[in-house]
């Protein structure tokens, strides 16, 4: 381990990829939302959010790497830290993963930063043989809604890295967005044609904590009667990085899940 690196991490599940690669002492600073490893909280300094960091914070750890993403961070922040931090002495690293291919190309970039090429080699073998037990699925089978807010309810879209994992397993998202990065999270309404005759409706354990009693509010809300209705583990299906072969895992799990309550 280089004692003289100094990260800062604004992305939560690139905070705990870099722990997993053993550089957790080599974190100076992370978000309130960087929870995992949960030992993390005692040794890094908290920048506040995700989408409001201490800038005046980060530039007095002396970072020598910064961690940011086009979508976990706002482009005001992205942009600020740009002008404010040395070049000369800080590299800034930008992310922005939709599918599996960009994950196992930005993990490999992360390697080759802080040379962790072997943890990296051994990790993307892993993905591999878990990619190729989905290999059978010939097309999406299962359409699906994937929750990500209450009041007012967001879904991700097509476009997002949730969606595209979620494709792996068979499910098809019934939610087509355009690409601008403003419309991936669209807020549903009863006019939303797909409602009525979606199969599966997620509800993740994050950014909001669904609760039965939320599912159940949301069924009688839209007058739903069909469908099955779910609750997700959020931080794996959309916690890109070393997460994300814990997602491949994941995914079968909630494959065969889904058989058994459609034959049911």
């Amino acid at each position: 381990m280089n004692q003289n690196i100094r990260i800062v991490s604004l992305v939560p599940s690139l905070t705990e990829t870099i722990c997993d690669f053993g550089l957790q002492n080599n974190i100076k600073g992370c978000t309130n939302y960087c929870v995992s490893p949960k030992i993390l909280r005692k040794s890094a300094l908290t920048v506040g959010g995700t989408k409001d960091p201490d800038i005046e914070k980060i530039i007095f750890l002396k970072p020598t790497h910064i961690i940011v993403n086009k979508e976990e961070n706002t482009p005001e922040i992205r942009k600020l830290l740009k002008e404010r931090i040395d070049k000369s002495s800080t590299m800034i690293i930008d992310s922005f993963p939709k599918n599996i291919n960009d994950v196992i190309q930005m993990v490999n970039q992360l390697g080759e930063i802080f040379s962790c090429q072997e943890w990296v080699r051994v990790w993307q073998e892993n993905v591999e043989n878990q990619l190729n037990k989905f290999k059978s699925i010939k097309s999406p089978q299962f359409s699906f809604m994937y929750f990500i807010w209450r009041d007012p309810w967001m879904v991700a879209g097509d476009k997002t890295y949730i969606s595209q994992m979620l494709n792996l397993a068979g499910f098809k998202n019934s939610i087509i967005t355009e690409e601008d990065m403003n419309l991936r999270y669209p807020v549903l309404s009863e006019k939303t044609a797909q409602l009525k005759t979606t199969q599966f409706y997620l509800f993740s354990s994050e950014p909001y904590p669904f609760k039965k009693r939320h599912i159940e509010e949301f069924r009688q809300a839209y007058k739903l009667k069909n469908g099955q209705f779910l609750r997700v583990d959020g931080q794996n299906l959309s916690w890109y990085g070393s997460r994300t072969l814990k997602c491949l895992e994941y995914l079968r799990e909630l494959k065969l899940e889904s058989h058994k309550l459609l034959d049911s």
